[in-house]
This record gives C-alpha cells, structure tokens and sequence, in this order.
C-alpha cells in the first residue's frame, strides 16, 4: 500500500517504511520532526532527494494524475475546497471532477452532513464558516467516496470533543472497510485508542514502528495493579512479582505483563481474600517515548 526505502527529504533521513492495506496508522513526534513532510512525500506534493517511494502500486510524482479518488489528503492550511463556493457547490465540483456516480455520491454526503451536522450551513459559502464549522465541511471532503489511502494532518485542529469523537469513530470504519489511513496527530491518547499502528519520529528518523502492544512489551511492560482488600493480606510468594506494598487496605503491586498476565495474579488472590476494587495502571505513551528517546524530553505539536 505505501512503501518508503532510504528516503531522505528536507529534515526526512534515510527512512524505510511499509504499511499494508487496511492499517489505521498514528504519525507521532515533536514539532519538527518530519510527520507532515512525510505525508506530503507521500502524496506526492514533495519529490524525495533520494530513495524510492510507491504509494498504491505509483510513482507519487510521475504518477500523480492517475490517483483519480483512490487518494485522498487533508493537509493543514491546504485545502482542496473554493472558499467562495458554497458546501453545497464545493461537493458538486468535487462529483463532478472524479467523476463519482451521483447516486451513491449524494447518499454518501447527506450521511456525512448528518454525522458531521454541517446540514444547517449547507448553502453557505465556505469562507464564511468558523474554524470548527470548516472543518467538519473539509473532513468531509476527504472522506467521501470511498478512498483507498487517506492521509491526515492534525485533523483535529478546530473540532469540538463532539466533533473529533465522530472523526476518529469515522476513520475507525473507514479501515475496517479495508481503506488505509495514516494520521499525523499530537494527540496520543486518540492515537493510541484508534491507531493500530504507530510511526515514531525524532528529527526527521524512524525511532519505532509498529503496534503500541509491541512497544508497551518491549520499552514499558511494567504494569502496576493496585486491590483495595476486604480480607486478610493474600500470600504473594510464588508470583514472580517485581515489588508489593500494603498501605491500609490497598495492595499495590508491580509486575512484568510479558510474563505474568493481571488475570493470573487475580485468580490467585481472589483464592484467598476478598477485593472490593482493582485498578490496573500502564504507562502512558507519552512516558514510553520518553524512555525510547533516552529520558530526553521534548514537547509535542
């Protein structure tokens, strides 16, 4: 679906990537770290200094034109919308231009409308809507008629909780529909919910790629599990536990969940005693990349 072998662009180096249909892909990293010159190589609005780079079986550059609807891309303060023309306009242009059949075209857009409540404002011309009222408008665009690749650059940006909660609910299906997304954000904890994969950058490298459960086994698997006791205090002596500590009635326990899962621990003390509550804590993702870049901190976009 996209493949990346020793790209090197601007603050991009040497960075080899694959990912395959139907993954919903988080783009993460501090401000300069290369997330949205990545997405505009790969749409092809960048042409790498060196390396190879195919997107849908092309050439991104060379082939652009042949794309036709199978691309789609939101890039921040780019958009593909006349900002004279109405909502209304702006989507006849765009059925008309890839030539989508009507029918399922316009059915397509009034569940969009409805989901993204952009109905009200229809006729109204684009530039004259807010911040967020865009947005929902230029989401839209993106996501209808049924891409294959969607690329996202902090598609967030002027949504309401409301507003970003239908987006990632969208792009969630979206995938499961077999499309492929790829989403540059700051927010990690939206990316770590939906994302089933995660592309980590630091000035412009690859620090990690692949599922958040691959990177909480191998940089944090120390869970902390915290039981707040009815009876007496369990006998924890054959778990291979990293530490515990009782304060009151609460037990806190830390172990490695790469070799001692909650549930174990749980039916071995529920053997024994009475719990009224159990929480289980993992680390955030903010502090796990913190510790794969060596405890060196940096802020997010």
């Amino acid at each position: 679906m996209v493949t990346l072998e020793n790209v090197s662009k601007f603050i991009i180096s040497d960075l080899s990537l694959h990912i395959p249909k139907g993954e919903c892909v988080g783009i993460i990293g501090a401000s300069g770290a290369g997330k949205t010159t990545l997405l505009k190589i790969i749409c092809g609005l960048l042409k790498p200094k060196s390396g190879y780079v195919r997107v849908l079986g092309k050439d991104p550059v060379t082939e652009k034109g042949r794309y036709k609807r199978d691309l789609s891309v939101f890039l921040v303060g780019k958009s593909a919308l006349d900002g004279y023309d109405t909502v209304k306009q702006s989507f006849e242009l765009m059925q008309s231009i890839y030539g989508l059949p009507k029918d399922s075209f316009w059915r397509e857009y009034e569940e969009l409308a409805g989901r993204l409540d952009f109905q009200k404002y229809e006729n109204k011309s684009l530039k004259s809507l807010s911040l967020g009222q865009r947005m929902r408008v230029e989401l839209a665009a993106v996501l209808i008629g049924n891409p294959k690749l969607i690329l996202l650059d902090e598609p967030n940006v002027g949504l309401d909780e409301n507003g970003k909660a239908i987006l990632w609910e969208m792009l969630e299906e979206k995938c499961r529909q077999g499309a492929t997304v790829l989403v540059a954000s700051h927010n990690l904890t939206e990316i770590a919910n939906v994302c089933t994969r995660l592309v980590l950058l630091e000035k412009g490298h690859l620090l990690y790629y692949g599922t958040e459960r691959n990177l909480r086994s191998k940089y944090a698997s120390i869970d902390v599990m915290e039981l707040k006791l009815l009876g007496a205090l369990p006998d924890l002596e054959d778990l291979p536990l990293k530490e515990y500590s009782i304060l009151g009635d609460v037990l806190r326990i830390s172990y490695d969940s790469n070799y001692l899962s909650s549930a174990e621990i749980l039916r071995l003390i529920l053997a024994q005693t009475q719990v009224a509550e159990v929480n289980i804590n993992k680390p955030d993702l903010s502090d796990i990349i913190l510790q794969i870049k060596g405890g060196k901190s940096s802020e997010f976009d």
